[in-house]
Formats: structure tokens, sequence, C-alpha cells
């Protein structure tokens, strides 16, 4: 299995980071190829709704940056996993980017192509309680629901303020582990 994950937080190595790629060692230990970006170091302009991916312009973006180089291969994933810390009680600003960007995989009449069947994670932190903010959660549901993509688990994860907090919580990295050594 082609796994990708994202994560959209600007701490390299924080509570969002640990978790994702706890997710992604247990997946490794079960022999799936694995690859994580950070979205924050990526150069992502960001969609310009210039509709040339909706017009067949181009194959995928006709942005010339960093993410346009992975849309290829978001395609031919067949996992994608998405971490975000929450912001204002939504995604962070990276993570919108990355989700305005899947915008290629619509075409216009609606439909979708490349993504349907493929599964997904997203795993969500915050300072706050976890239950103050399932509704991020949901909205990615929402999203990747919308192009046919398969849950393949939710973590939410809540009163994880400091860089290293999750620490304090060593059964939700645990959980993480299992939940990818369990993608098939």
């Amino acid at each position: 299995m082609r796994i990708m994950a994202f994560m959209g937080s600007p701490r390299k190595n924080g509570n969002t980071a640990k978790i994702v790629n706890a997710i992604c060692k247990g997946a490794k230990e079960s022999g799936h190829d694995v690859e994580v970006y950070n979205l924050s170091e990526m150069d992502n302009k960001g969609c310009i709704a210039c509709d040339a991916c909706q017009a067949k312009k181009v194959d995928f973006c006709s942005i010339d940056d960093k993410l346009t180089t992975l849309l290829p291969k978001i395609a031919e994933a067949d996992c994608i996993i998405v971490g975000t810390p929450v912001y204002c009680i939504q995604v962070s600003g990276y993570t919108k980017n990355f989700i305005d960007r899947m915008r290629v995989f619509l075409e216009p009449d609606l439909t979708i192509k490349h993504l349907p069947g493929k599964r997904y994670i997203t795993v969500t932190c915050s300072g706050a309680p976890a239950a103050a903010f399932s509704n991020v959660t949901e909205y990615l549901n929402q999203v990747f629901g919308f192009f046919k993509m398969e849950n393949a688990g939710n973590l939410i994860v809540g009163n994880v303020r400091e860089k290293d907090d999750i620490m304090e919580q060593p059964g939700i990295l645990k959980q993480a582990e299992e939940m990818g050594r369990k993608l098939s």
C-alpha cells in the first residue's frame, strides 16, 4: 500500500507530527510504503481558481510549486493521512490550502477523478478538550467523503498545548501506531 502523510502544523516535531509519525511507523511495520510531507515547508501557493485543471489544459495544476509535483502521486496513493492542529476552531491555514488544491480531482460536472475508493485518516490536535473541536474532524470527513474516499480512522486529540504534551498521553501514540498497522 502506498501512503502519503501530510502534516499541517508549523511545528516540525510537535504533537500533530508525533501522532502522524506514529501512524506512519505502524504502517511501515506492516510493510507499507510511506512518504511524509510537512505542509509548512512546502511552497504551496494555494488555488488561484484559474480553471486550467477544469478545462483540462494541464494534467493536474498550472501552478509551479511543490504541491503540484505531488498531485500525481496523491492520485496514485492508496491512502492519505492528514494531520492538523486546530486554530480558531478550524484546520490550520496550511491544511486549508492543501484541501483547496484538491480541486484538481474534481471534474467540471462535479464527478470525482483519481480519489474514489482511496482511504484516508485524519488527526486533529488542540489545546482544548477534544469534545470542543470535533466539528473539525466532521469537516474533514465531509471533504474526503465528497471525494468519495473511505475513512480508515480519525484521531481527535485534546489537551495538547505545548509541543510535547502528547508524551503525557502515550495511549494516543499507541492507538496511532495500531491504526497504521491495521491499514490494508
